[in-house]
């Protein structure tokens, strides 16, 4: 397996897909769906065994602590399931609800360990499914109440208490960086990568995965708040450290698709940096962006391993990966390479534009885009023309959807207008 060479170059830019066309921006579509869920909840069972347990339990007039524990857990077992069915939060609140009630009853009568444990993890749950079901306000609030809540099995060093409030910050940080907090959103995903260490020393669950998720926030928070390149480099690179500690360890191979995807990640800042870096040489320009290059292989080799595996979701990351080639030896001058590369993006992902995914249909816009510069730069205007048009297409595409900010649609559709100037 490919060990990416981490120390060999120094920077980054976040994304989790970023525009990729010259001298433009464009919407970041990052993920704002939660990264953290307790682990004990990920095992299913029998909804109505689950549901005919509960109807007993609540027959019960005076629960003992134990009774308790197991009625709150039950409910939340519930929600879980019918949230992983697709249900809608006025469905799950309801059921959250009963958990929490029960629980703040008995701890009413004092305080129990367990319980406050139960209930802490209650809300952690409860804030996942409004995360992941659009709700970022109140899924902050629950993510508040969570650390409020085990704040003092916390500091008394309960690892379990403490592996879900390093979830719940690691949550909340993601949050934040959705809505453009980013002091905030800093802040919580230190503390939770730190909490996290502290889980991992305390040897209650391997949180080197959860370490890595970390990280790769943390060095999207620290470029989108425009902090130096070698703190974002750190952040990236230790994530990579952990990932491959975790494929080599456990077996985990699936992971190296994360793998890949950070060190895209480190590539696209690297070229960020290269368009304008002053180098003392050009022998030093030259041999920083051919590292990127070679970087860039790396990570569409390991994403083209995961194809292969089956991986469904990895194609949409490998057609990232390769439309970002494409850019980057367009403006490395390498246009008989970059063309070959964005001819790959537009040929062999054609599928993925059935779906209509609006995702999918900016990317592939933004790859027409390139190609146009790369026909110029090959001399081949009447192609580049042609390129224009399908772009300018899928974008009235976007503009019909209406699912794009104004602004997205505005920057790439006036980087076609350019182009179309530059041809006449």
């Amino acid at each position: 397996m490919f060990v990416p060479d981490v120390f060999a170059l120094d920077f980054i830019l976040p994304a989790d897909w970023i525009p990729l066309v010259y001298g433009g921006t464009a919407a970041v579509c990052a993920a704002v769906t939660s990264a953290f869920v307790h682990p004990h909840r990920s095992e299913s069972a029998d909804l109505e065994t689950v549901k005919s347990r509960i109807a007993e339990l609540e027959k019960i007039p005076n629960c003992s602590l134990e009774q308790t524990d197991e009625l709150a857990d039950l409910y939340n077992i519930w929600a879980a399931e019918r949230a992983a069915a697709g249900a809608e939060i006025g469905e799950l609140t309801p059921i959250f609800d009963k958990a929490e009630a029960v629980l703040q009853n008995a701890l009413k009568f004092g305080d129990d360990e367990q319980l406050r444990r139960q209930l802490g993890n209650v809300m952690l749950n409860r804030a996942v499914v409004q995360q992941d079901l659009g709700h970022p306000e109140a899924a902050a609030d629950s993510y508040k109440k969570v650390l409020a809540i085990l704040k003092p099995l916390d500091d008394a060093g309960d690892g379990e208490a403490k592996l879900d409030v390093a979830g719940a910050k690691l949550n909340l940080g993601i949050i934040y960086r959705d809505l453009d907090r980013f002091e905030e959103a800093k802040t919580v995903f230190d503390e939770s990568f730190l909490t996290f260490r502290a889980v991992e020393k305390i040897g209650v669950f391997d949180t080197r995965y959860y370490m890595a998720k970390v990280s790769v926030q943390q060095g999207g928070v620290l470029a989108e708040m425009g902090e130096p390149l070698e703190q974002i480099t750190d952040a990236y690179n230790r994530a990579m450290r952990l990932y491959v500690e975790v494929i080599e360890d456990l077996q985990q191979v699936e992971l190296e698709r994360d793998l890949a995807n950070v060190l895209l990640d480190r590539c696209r800042e690297i070229h960020e940096d290269w368009l304008v870096r002053e180098f003392p040489s050009d022998d030093e320009r030259d041999q920083r962006i051919a590292d990127v290059i070679l970087d860039v292989r790396r990570g569409i080799e390991l994403l083209e391993k995961q194809c292969q595996a089956g991986n469904k979701e990895a194609r949409y990351d490998l057609l990232d990966a390769v439309a970002l080639q494409g850019r980057i030896l367009c403006d490395a001058s390498k246009y008989d390479e970059a063309k070959h590369a964005l001819d790959r993006a537009i040929n062999e992902f054609a599928d993925l534009l059935q779906e209509n995914d609006d995702v999918v249909l900016m990317q592939t816009a933004m790859v027409y885009a390139n190609r146009a510069v790369v026909q110029i730069g090959l001399g081949d205007k009447e192609a580049s023309k042609q390129d224009c048009q399908k772009g300018s297409e899928l974008i009235n595409t976007l503009i019909q959807s209406g699912s794009h900010e104004d602004n997205d649609i505005r920057d790439l559709k006036e980087q076609f207008q350019a182009l179309i100037e530059q041809l006449k």
